[in-house]
């Protein structure tokens, strides 16, 4: 009998043993429900996805999207956008953008050794079609850029070929694309987009510096010739477009600047990708300055919940929506004044004359010889 009772005594206390922790788990849970779901979550979680793991396995799939399989350059955020919706679903986690441009897209160029033509943001810049001359939004590059621009220079011939050559904006371009963002700009070089439709493109990261909007001023303003305003559906961006037409503390426009904006609009996201917006203050005060910046109504109800990026349409479908709206706004190639095209024409004219005498007289001198 003793030894009967001995057994049944080791078993409890053997079960005692192995379930102590479980059921120290289980009161726990009653106490706190929150125990429950912190069990659940350490027995699924080796067998959830990781953000990398799946960023890594779609990141070619996703790049091929936003490039247009691999056709055009493709900017980081750009490839974000395409990647996002899988990742967050396989992983029901948010993905920061930040992480994914700046840690796990490098990362995966790297070790996979891919040669993409992918663009990462920079700083400002403010660049000319067909000279290819380009400089940094930055104070003194914009003063120097003013003092030297001027009429169109007409280079008569000597020993060397006639030239013509433009200083700013007479001649050249005939509008300024302004772009919040800095990363397309390999892109509408890879379509020639500047060339196409003679235009200027400046790029800055969010708000436009104070040197950006006195070269808007002065190249603008003095010369008559519009600025197109290319920016996100979000607060900032109609931020952007109203800060660059109306005098701020900072900078006091000398000169009446035609303002086109071209941005994303409330009828141009069907399809995009949405996502929520976290912009300061109360719901009145950015009610009120999205109307002030010209949102209608249902645009601004809209926008204090949620923004639009550019970066959500892969390059083709960017390329398509700029040159729409160009066209719909009537910017196109920049046709010389008469006076312009008959200078050209008679140096020119001139310039071949002089290359057929050097050229019988070069004849003359090897035959004599």
């Amino acid at each position: 009998m003793s030894s009967g009772k001995s057994i049944a005594d080791d078993i409890i206390s053997g079960l005692q043993t192995v379930t102590k922790q479980w059921a120290a788990q289980r009161k726990r849970e009653e106490r706190q429900s929150s125990a429950r779901a912190y069990r659940a979550q350490r027995l699924m979680r080796s067998y959830r996805e990781t953000i990398k793991d799946v960023a890594f396995e779609i990141m070619e799939k996703a790049y091929m999207k936003a490039s247009n399989s691999d056709r055009l350059p493709a900017n980081a955020r750009q490839i974000m956008y395409a990647a996002r919706p899988e990742i967050q679903q396989r992983t029901d986690r948010q993905l920061d953008d930040q992480y994914f441009t700046q840690t796990l897209l490098p990362d995966y160029m790297e070790e996979c050794g891919v040669d993409w033509d992918v663009v990462f943001d920079d700083r400002g810049h403010f660049r000319e079609p067909h000279t290819w001359r380009q400089i940094g939004l930055g104070t003194l590059n914009v003063r120097y850029y003013l003092r030297r621009a001027s009429d169109i220079l007409y280079s008569e011939t000597t020993l060397s070929p006639a030239n013509i050559d433009t200083r700013g904006p007479t001649g050249c371009y005939g509008a300024v694309l302004f772009i919040e963002k800095e990363g397309f700009l390999p892109l509408f070089e890879a379509v020639h987009l500047a060339e196409r439709f003679d235009i200027a493109l400046m790029s800055t990261k969010g708000l436009s510096v104070t040197a950006a909007r006195q070269l808007i001023d002065d190249v603008c303003g003095k010369n008559s010739i519009p600025l197109l305003v290319l920016h996100d559906f979000d607060k900032s961006g109609f931020s952007i477009a109203g800060t660059l037409q109306r005098d701020t503390r900072r900078y006091r426009f000398r000169n009446e600047v035609n303002v086109i904006d071209i941005g994303l609009r409330g009828d141009d996201i069907g399809g995009l990708q949405t996502e929520r917006a976290f912009d300061k203050g109360s719901r009145s005060q950015r009610l009120g300055n999205l109307k002030d910046n010209g949102a209608s109504d249902q645009e601004a109800e809209f926008l204090l919940d949620n923004r639009v990026e550019l970066n959500a349409m892969t390059s083709d479908q960017l390329i398509t929506f700029v040159e729409r709206k160009l066209n719909a706004n009537g910017i196109k190639k920049l046709v010389p004044s008469k006076y312009q095209l008959d200078r050209a024409y008679k140096l020119f004219a001139r310039s071949k004359r002089i290359e057929e005498i050097h050229r019988r007289r070069d004849g003359k001198v090897r035959c004599g010889g």
